[in-house]
């Protein structure tokens, strides 16, 4: 585990894309869709990594299909501008591009936001943390204008991408900080951000490497071409 998470990343994507390393420029806007029939290639165009993880978290936020086999995605993400694909796609390009810059795997980073606020945008802690990576007002967020600003956060809301760019930056500046605070150990420095101790048997650590496991095999589902691309 240890270093090895922090490589994944730009191991996966170096392989498969390296003519691209890169990726396209990315902005929070997405191509407009029909509603919730957004295809997600049109969306993302052919970045593999962002295609992947912008299917697997569409599987993860499924919780029930209506008699007709449509899926219903969880409702923090209906209420976006386009419905929960576009707001899907939006995150999952924002999530790639970040974790590429910072050298971190994709999937770890989705596996964070997952764990700390079910990919909601919106969702509160009990100490005020706000984002799809929970970033704390008196700490991190502090510099975070979707943390500490109401006005900023209620134009943000409706967007597909609502302002996240901003918060998953900050959140991954954090995980790496933690990451060397605790010796290069990816799981203690999971446990650090999580609570401000190097000490993993608390384990949230283990719940963030679960999820990402768990959106690897959901994205190797939906393209079984996957399987020698995205290592576990």
């Amino acid at each position: 585990m240890r270093i090895a998470l922090l490589l994944i990343g730009v191991v996966f994507i170096s392989a498969w894309h390296s003519s691209s390393e890169a990726g396209p420029s990315f902005s929070e806007a997405v191509p407009a869709p029909a509603a919730e029939g957004l295809d997600y290639r049109s969306a993302l165009g052919d970045h593999p990594t962002s295609l992947a993880l912008a299917r697997a978290i569409d599987a993860r936020l499924i919780v029930r299909e209506t008699r007709q086999g449509q899926p219903i995605h969880v409702q923090h993400c209906r209420v976006s501008d386009g419905g929960c694909r576009a707001r899907i796609a939006a995150l999952s390009r924002l999530i790639t591009e970040a974790s590429n810059r910072a050298g971190v795997d994709p999937f770890l980073t989705a596996g964070i936001a997952v764990r700390e606020s079910g990919l909601n945008p919106l969702a509160v802690s009990p100490v005020g943390a706000r984002g799809v990576v929970q970033l704390n007002p008196k700490y991190r967020g502090k510099t975070v204008p979707f943390v500490y600003n109401e006005r900023y956060r209620e134009k943000c809301s409706r967007r597909p991408g609502a302002c996240q760019r901003e918060v998953i930056e900050a959140g991954l500046g954090l995980y790496e900080w933690a990451v060397a605070r605790c010796g290069g150990d990816v799981e203690k420095g999971l446990a650090w951000y999580n609570s401000g101790h190097c000490d993993k048997r608390n384990g949230y650590a283990s719940s963030v490497l679960r999820e990402r496991r768990r959106l690897l095999r959901l994205a190797k589902q939906a393209d079984p071409r996957l399987q020698a691309v995205f290592v576990d």
